[in-house]
């Protein structure tokens, strides 16, 4: 079951058991306090261990005095400007304790040494890149249903991907004999300018290919077009390949949520990345 996404004190939030959180996607306008103490409720009434907070950095006070920390940082996020903040708090030692994390570092330092490459070469044929529409969300659906055995939200569903292209969110394929071998989504928010670089899937006899670098690249494209300012992406921070991707893109570290989300079976903790697109 998909967690359920919906608006607390004007906040645009995500909670569930699925990822055993509380996650504000969008910051209200209202007073700070006043969202903290309904979390606060919320977190009591179905004991989640963990919530996560996209703020902007002059919001971070009455958090931080709630004894939240920064796990994550994207400068210059909002046009004000203002940098976005991923302000956690948890609930449970077992949440805050992170196993992988020698390995977690060594994967980063591996990406960060990585030299910046243009994924602009064409794909070798028969591939073929394409945009998608809502009569391919049937598609995607089972493509991510067969690649996913968990997934932070419902993407496994038809009528999620058609309601998430009617709000601003792109996604992408790569083809190959009429099959779908790769897809990704671009997530757009034209107040902020940003986009969510996100649902990167390959499948597993077309990986090792290059696939999620040029979708990254197309996707990058059609983003400055639509005139978004900053790119990011929340990735699993145990996948040497999908942190290179972003390393080798020109991508910069901004931090990592732990044991923050439920994708691919387990609990994960997640890296932040971001590129300014201007």
């Amino acid at each position: 079951m998909a967690d359920t996404v919906c608006r607390l004190n004007g906040s645009l939030i995500q909670h569930g058991p699925c990822n055993d959180r509380v996650y504000v996607m969008k910051l209200g306008p209202g007073d700070p306090r006043d969202v903290i103490g309904s979390l606060m409720s919320l977190i009591q009434e179905h004991r989640y261990s963990k919530v996560v907070v996209k703020a902007p950095s002059r919001s971070r006070m009455p958090f931080l005095e709630a004894d939240f920390i920064e796990e994550a940082r994207i400068p210059r996020f909002f046009p004000e400007p203002d940098d976005c903040l991923f302000l956690s708090k948890f609930f449970s030692r077992t949440r805050m304790d992170e196993e992988n994390f020698p390995a977690f570092e060594q994967i980063i330092g591996r990406c960060l040494s990585l030299p910046k490459e243009p994924a602009d070469d064409p794909l070798p044929s028969p591939y073929s890149i394409r945009a998608c529409s809502s009569a391919d969300a049937g598609n995607l659906a089972r493509f991510y249903a067969g690649v996913f055995s968990s997934y932070p939200f419902p993407i496994h569903n038809p009528a999620h991907i058609r309601t998430m292209m009617q709000h601003d969110t792109r996604f992408y394929a790569v083809i190959y004999d009429q099959e779908l071998a790769a897809a990704a989504s671009a997530e757009m928010d034209p107040p902020t300018g940003t986009v969510e670089m996100t649902d990167f899937a390959t499948s597993p006899g077309h990986r090792g290919r290059g696939l999620a670098r040029r979708l990254l690249s197309v996707m990058e494209k059609a983003s400055r077009e639509e005139e978004m300012r900053v790119a990011y992406t929340i990735a699993r921070a145990g996948s040497p390949a999908v942190n290179a991707v972003f390393a080798r893109s020109g991508y910069r570290f901004g931090g990592r949520l732990v044991n923050n989300t439920h994708i691919g079976g387990s609990l994960e903790s997640m890296n932040v990345w971001y590129k300014a697109l201007g």
